[in-house]
């Protein structure tokens, strides 16, 4: 009787643990398998006009596997190549393999980014992988770099004070070529016309800005006061809609270089104002072939090189070469020009 028990309970006990077992059902992957991009492909271009802004720009990916079919939550993430994608944006979530994106939202996205507006620009593109409401791992695909040219969709805004008159329809287009929303203007600024503000459309004074007289720095609307600087000067003025700030900074200019017996350890030569003209105008004298740079204030905080070799300047971008001795005269012109807008130089042998 004793031994017909045993075996009962013994059966018992199988019967439950094969319950419970059965009960625990399928289990996600420890390391689930990623996804993996097929379109776009990786080291291709991309060009985003303003006239092509309803084209679609498309994205598929393989599926993610974390060993049972789920509801797999994905995401599109871009960030600037290099930077390990901190930060980074994110552009869509679909619960598919695929998405697609109108050119103008994918614009968006490269503007919240702060990418560099009409340029090429090197962008890490990977899709991240979720279970919404639940534990199992964040997965990621690998990444893939493009190269991509978004367009300046922002508006132009323009300054206006006492520089020009407070006169709105001569007001100065700031420079939008900035990163997200940031523009700039380089102003002269002259002694008993120290005030200005911004106004969105030319020759209108509707929704105009100026400092927040309970928080300066800042831009408001309604209830502003001019903004405005302490003493006369040749100013950059910066303004960032994204945060609705303003600043400025006084500047000289002047050249740094490997010239004979200075070798970029003080500016080599220093730039005038021309008051007529609105450039920095100056000469320097080389016994050989040189490479140089503009800066501001003899300080590496603000210089200006030409990556293209083309006249046009790049902040902190590439020496600049003189491939020859002699003396040239060189004229900095900080007034943006062209679509996108610029700041350009030029040296001519004398």
């Amino acid at each position: 009787m004793k031994k017909i028990s045993f075996i009962l309970l013994i059966a018992g006990l199988f019967t439950i643990i094969s319950c419970q077992d059965q009960e625990k059902g399928p289990v996600v992957l420890s390391t689930p398998g990623v996804p993996a991009i097929s379109v776009p492909a990786a080291g291709s271009s991309l060009v985003l006009t303003k006239p092509d802004a309803d084209k679609k720009v498309a994205f598929t990916w393989s599926a993610a596997d974390f060993g049972m079919p789920l509801g797999v939550l994905y995401t599109i993430q871009i960030a600037k190549a290099g930077t390990n994608f901190n930060p980074l944006v994110n552009v869509a979530s679909v619960n598919a393999l695929t998405d697609t994106l109108k050119y103008s939202e994918f614009d968006s996205k490269l503007v919240a980014l702060e990418a560099n507006m009409e340029v090429v620009n090197s962008i890490d593109i990977r899709i991240m992988g979720i279970i919404p409401n639940s534990n199992a791992d964040t997965v990621f695909s690998n990444k893939i770099t493009m190269n991509i040219t978004p367009y300046t969709a922002k508006d132009f805004i323009y300054l206006v004070g006492a520089f020009n008159g407070w006169n709105a329809g001569g007001a100065v287009a700031m420079n939008r070529s900035l990163s997200g929303l940031k523009y700039e203007l380089y102003v002269n600024i002259t002694a008993g016309n120290l005030e200005f503000k911004i106004i969105p459309n030319q020759g209108s004074w509707n929704n105009d800005m100026g400092d927040d007289p309970a928080n300066t720095g800042h831009l408001i609307v309604t209830g502003e006061n001019n903004m405005f600087v302490s003493s006369p000067g040749y100013y950059r003025v910066s303004v960032d809609l994204t945060n609705m700030t303003w600043s400025t900074l006084a500047t000289t200019w002047g050249i740094i270089g490997g010239f004979v017996g200075n070798s970029w350890s003080t500016d080599y030569a220093t730039l005038t104002y021309n008051a007529i003209t609105g450039n920095w105008e100056g000469t320097f004298t080389t016994t050989a072939a040189v490479d140089w740079k503009f800066r501001a204030n003899s300080s590496w905080s603000l210089n200006f090189g030409d990556n293209g070799a083309d006249g046009k300047l790049d902040d902190g971008g590439a020496n600049i070469s003189t491939t020859a001795a002699g003396t040239y005269s060189v004229v900095l012109n900080l007034n943006p020009t062209g679509n996108p807008q610029a700041y350009t130089y030029t040296v001519t042998k004398l």
